[in-house]
């Protein structure tokens, strides 16, 4: 959940923003509903926000003041300013600080939830790259030139097929490969550790026992193998316990996805991963284990059962239902809809009790 923080003079705009705006729901928790800016910072100085939302006039320093001073403590915070009509003098300023959005007086609890609904769409966004962004710094910072792709393609596959029972032949078979290519195993391993960690989302990863591992002498690989293999191990027990309820979530907004955008012709699982933030195969296993479905086979589902009932409404010709629906021609709609009714789109109107309409041919 995103932090905001509330910070108005008015005891009754507090409490009201507090309780009567559903911020849980929206994705949001409170970090504190203070009455002045020298409070407001306080919680700054020791507590990751990610939104203010501050009255413009405050007793002490103004809102757009606290706002400056809260985007030096923490410069990717986001702020929303509460002002009155009269207050507009102000905007010029606003501007300059990058203030994400008003809210005028008297205040609307509808309006709060859709600029707020917006604002966790652009920090989900803003999440996402950072994913991205620290995913390809990782895979820049392995050691070693394009070799070491091999081993970690094979170990993300182990851990994504939760074949744990090889990880420790895995670790033989690393640690082997890297004494041929007189590689720091230490080095190599940390690194490998790190970016399996951030393509499986652990925000949290362990701390690597690897790191005691002497990166200088092999006479102690036996000592390092042993390291690596408890690291492995670690990563598979969180994965159990904490992957679960990642894939829920990916998995979860890649069907919402889906949903609204079926009719895209070129919607792929690629294009969906990508606008998720993850990498194609982790989409790929999450959907299926979430909902026992391969992505193509719901997409195809989906299709099909909302052209079904497009044509039960008789309104639309079978090329139109092929085109709200995805598919580039009626041809290989109806190829698609008799694969899986057993029926043609005409067809599969007779048999429901009366004659296709004029308007559903081709």
């Amino acid at each position: 959940m995103y932090k905001v923080l509330i910070v108005d003079d008015e005891a009754v705009i507090r409490r009201g923003l507090s309780r009567i705006i559903p911020w849980e729901q929206m994705g949001f928790e409170l970090a504190g509903a203070v009455g002045d800016a020298k409070k407001a910072l306080e919680i700054l100085e020791h507590t990751q926000v990610d939104v203010v939302l501050t009255d413009i006039r405050m007793p002490d320093i103004c809102g757009l003041e606290l706002i400056g001073h809260a985007k030096e403590r923490q410069p990717g915070i986001k702020s929303v300013v509460i002002s009155g009509y009269s207050e507009f003098d102000y905007a010029v300023e606003a501007l300059k600080l990058k203030v994400e959005n008003y809210i005028l007086k008297p205040l609307d609890p509808h309006k709060i939830r859709e600029i707020f609904e917006a604002l966790k769409k652009v920090l989900d966004e803003e999440q996402r790259n950072q994913q991205k962004f620290r995913y390809i710094q990782a895979e820049y910072e392995m050691p070693g030139g394009g070799y070491h792709e091999e081993y970690q393609t094979r170990l993300i596959r182990l851990l994504e097929e939760g074949r744990y029972t090889e990880l420790d032949l895995f670790a033989d078979d690393l640690f082997d490969f890297l004494r041929k290519k007189e590689t720091d195993p230490r080095e190599y391993c940390l690194k490998m550790l790190r970016h399996v960690a951030l393509y499986f989302h652990l925000e949290n990863p362990p701390l690597f026992a690897t790191y005691r591992m002497d990166s200088e002498a092999w006479e102690y690989k036996g000592e390092g193998k042993v390291y690596l293999k408890e690291d492995l191990h670690l990563l598979a027990a969180q994965l159990k316990t904490g992957a679960e309820p990642m894939e829920i979530l990916i998995s979860s907004q890649a069907h919402q996805y889906i949903s609204c955008n079926y009719g895209n012709k070129n919607l792929s699982l690629r294009e969906l991963a990508e606008h998720l933030g993850v990498s194609y195969g982790y989409l790929s296993a999450a959907f299926a284990r979430t909902y026992n479905k391969t992505f193509k086979s719901y997409l195809t589902s989906l299709r099909i059962e909302k052209a079904r009932r497009l044509l039960m409404e008789r309104k639309y010709k079978i090329y139109e239902i092929a085109d709200m629906t995805g598919y580039s021609s009626s041809r290989y709609f109806t190829e698609a809809f008799k694969r899986y009714y057993g029926l043609s789109p005409v067809d599969y109107l007779k048999r429901l009790g009366g004659e296709a309409e004029r308007g559903c041919h081709e």
